[in-house]
């Protein structure tokens, strides 16, 4: 925050008494002396600030909680365009292969011909004939690599957009991200509704998009830094499972809508889902600047003695401000290396940190496992695509169920029955969790009927607030200038987990269709494995002592 700007009204008014916090002194003092301190951002401040500072001016005027509801008002969007999008455009995909499958391999199953046929061609062949192997095998790798070259926009641009999201704020990033959602589904439409001047393999350039903003798992990760910004400390994972409940709840309510419509035309839904998505580039507007809005209660350090965890690397030299622009730019590779090498430094101070972005993998893998769950339903059970997607509405239900009832009962009770720390709380719900998602994958990979599997996905939806848990233990143990940082290597790590696990994943599943019988389930025995090593990963994780003194003197103190 710039030298001589008060700090937040609404933080002022509920939380005086941290108004002369250490912290709150180093968020006033002068721009020349942020940049030799620990809390300083990764790049030195330019005339920018002024936008700056009246961004956080603007910002200081709305509570966190009101910043909250234009997040979940965005994701709802969000969630309700893709939830619109993902079902037709896996049977567009697949009715555009299985006509192309069957000019070569069997013309008579072919009811509409070229120049009649609609777009995407739907209602070219009859649905029931487009889940032999062939197709199936074809549609499971096109959105394998599909998700395999998405990855590469969030893998080089996570860290460089980390870095512009503490130098020049998280809203730009938060726009051009849902802005880049809008670009990139409308080109696949585009593809698709041609498909007769485009191979569809073209839609792989929709990839290209995610160059405006970093993809999914970068603009996944500037939403949860700006809950970080203004979220209180004790409140904050019922913040996150509250906002992840926000998608769930449009997973829940959409997807029928979008069945029904499918039977149709699934260009219906899909158009929709395009216009949702173009009315949350909107509403993400109204989103004020946080960069400079961090709750005081978000800073572990004043809730925890210091530790190897919360030691921050040396801080770099202060730069020499009257160097001219010229040699700031000469010198500028030797900073960035420089820069790389201390935002890293710090997570293998202690273990734990990285231990716990690991099982980002596995819950990336799932998050991006839906449209290959909906095959293999469609598939092993012989559903079609609408009613893949009614079923699939049993995960969305529980874990809304979960996300709105159940956690934040539990973490009340274990909060105030039990006296468990914040963090306690937070690491014993998410073992918990990590269980239920490694008995339910598995489950499905085994279940011959539809009853059974159906059962399958109610037991792992129990588990899907067990990443958001992590989250935000792992947010308690690092301290808050680094919170950003941790946030953008997790989305690395998301990234590495989209780009080689879908397509694995895709492979696993194209080798038990060859193998048949119970091996159609192989990507989810694998996703089961996964679970179970992780849930032993965080069994193994235990809280210091001085970590849990230092909460159980915290809470005596409040």
């Amino acid at each position: 925050m710039p030298a001589g700007h008060e700090p937040d009204d609404y933080f002022r008014s509920d939380h005086s008494s941290m108004a002369k916090s250490p912290r709150t002194g180093v968020r006033n003092i002068s721009p020349m002396h942020r940049e030799a301190t620990e809390t300083s951002r990764l790049l030195p401040p330019t005339d920018s600030g002024t936008v700056e500072h009246l961004e956080a001016a603007h910002s200081s005027r709305i509570s966190w909680q009101a910043i909250t509801y234009i997040l979940m008002a965005v994701i709802c969007l969000v969630g309700t365009g893709d939830q619109l999008l993902e079902s037709p455009t896996a049977r567009i995909m697949e009715a555009v292969i299985c006509y192309r499958h069957y000019e070569k391999e069997d013309p008579s199953k072919i009811l509409v011909g070229r120049k009649a046929v609609g777009p995407g061609a739907i209602g070219g062949v009859a649905e029931m004939w487009c889940k032999v192997g062939p197709v199936q095998e074809q549609l499971a790798s096109l959105r394998g690599y599909q998700q395999f070259l998405e990855g590469f926009p969030s893998l080089l641009l996570a860290v460089p957009f980390g870095w512009a999201a503490d130098r020049y704020g998280r809203k730009p990033l938060l726009m051009l991200g849902v802005l880049s959602l809008v670009l990139r589904n409308s080109w696949i439409q585009l593809v698709v509704w041609f498909w007769q001047a485009f191979d569809i393999r073209m839609t792989w350039l929709s990839s290209l998009y995610g160059l405006l903003a970093g993809g999914n798992p970068v603009m996944s990760s500037i939403f949860f830094v700006v809950l970080s910004d203004v979220a209180p400390q004790k409140l904050r994972a019922g913040v996150f499972l509250r906002v992840g409940a926000a998608e769930l709840v449009t997973n829940l309510i959409v997807p029928p809508v979008a069945a029904w419509m499918m039977d149709f035309n699934p260009w219906i839904p899909s158009l929709m889902g395009t216009v949702f998505m173009i009315a949350s580039f909107f509403v993400c507007r109204f989103c004020p600047e946080t960069l400079n809005s961090r709750h005081p209660h978000g800073s572990p350090s004043q809730s925890h003695p210091p530790s190897p965890t919360r030691e921050s690397a040396p801080p770099p030299p202060p730069p020499d401000m009257s160097e001219s622009q010229h040699s700031i730019s000469a010198n500028f590779p030797e900073r960035l290396f420089y820069n790389i090498k201390g935002a890293s430094a710090f997570i293998m101070q202690d273990w734990r940190v990285p231990a716990l972005i690991l099982p980002f993998v596995e819950h990336i893998l799932i998050g991006t496992s839906k449209p290959l769950l909906m095959q293999y339903v469609s598939q092993r059970y012989g559903l079609t695509f609408s009613n893949s997607t009614l079923l699939l509405t049993i995960l969305n239900g529980v874990r809304v169920l979960l996300l709105f009832v159940i956690l934040p009962y539990a973490s009340t009770l274990a909060l105030q029955s039990f006296g468990l720390s914040v963090q306690e709380k937070d690491l014993y719900l998410a073992r918990a969790s990590q269980f239920f998602v490694f008995m339910g994958w598995t489950l499905v990979g085994l279940s011959p009927n539809i009853p059974l599997v159906a059962v399958s996905m109610a037991i792992a939806s129990l588990g899907a607030g067990a990443m958001l848990l992590v989250r935000s233990f792992l947010t308690s143990l690092v301290p808050a200038h680094h919170i950003a940082r941790v946030y953008s290597i997790i989305s690395i790590v998301d990234t590495l987990g989209v780009m080689f696990g879908s397509p694995f994943l895709a492979a696993l599943f194209n080798r038990g269709m060859e193998l048949g019988g119970r091996w159609v389930g192989l990507p989810f025995y694998f996703l089961g494995v996964m679970s179970a090593a992780f849930a032993v990963l965080l069994f193994a994780t235990r809280l210091r002592k001085d970590e849990v003194e230092a909460q159980e003197t915290d809470e005596e103190d409040e």
